[in-house]
């Protein structure tokens, strides 16, 4: 045999090839599966919910938190007008007590109080015009009259 021979001998024992059928192939009967999420609007509304309830206690939070200052500032307020009304108080009646001491029997009773002695007789000092009075006896008035003679 020659060598064309064992060729053709050779291909006969080979299968031949496959080839595709003539007819276009068969699509499959496929049908889409409903979206069980978009017929529940439960899946839509729970992140929306979310955010909006989480922004609604954000604001409670906070409406909060200015009452508290509200309230501390309120607080603060009533406190100072009350030390106001004290130190008026008090100032009233320092005013009073200084009017006392002023007035003629409140002197007269802080002396006595003071262990100073009443005098005898009260002299009047009233302001003479120059030329009215006799010039003293001595020049120093409060050295007695007979010792200036030595």
């Amino acid at each position: 045999m020659t060598s064309s021979a064992s060729r053709r001998v050779s291909e006969a024992a080979q299968p031949a090839p496959r080839r595709a059928p003539k007819t276009a192939p068969q699509r499959a009967n496929l049908k889409v599966a409903p979206d069980k999420r978009a017929n529940r609007p439960n899946d839509r509304i729970w992140p929306a919910m979310t955010i909006v309830s989480s922004i609604a206690i954000g604001i409670a939070f906070m409406v909060v938190g200015l009452f508290a200052g509200d309230i501390q500032t309120q607080a603060e307020i009533d406190e100072t007008k009350r030390e106001i009304t004290e130190l008026q108080e008090t100032r009233i009646k320092a005013l009073a007590e200084r009017a006392w001491h002023d007035s003629p029997e409140g002197l007269a009773e802080t002396a006595v109080n003071a262990g100073l002695v009443r005098a005898g007789e009260v002299a009047l000092l009233v302001p003479v015009a120059p030329g009215f009075l006799e010039p003293p006896d001595s020049v120093d008035p409060f050295t007695p009259a007979g010792a200036s003679q030595r």
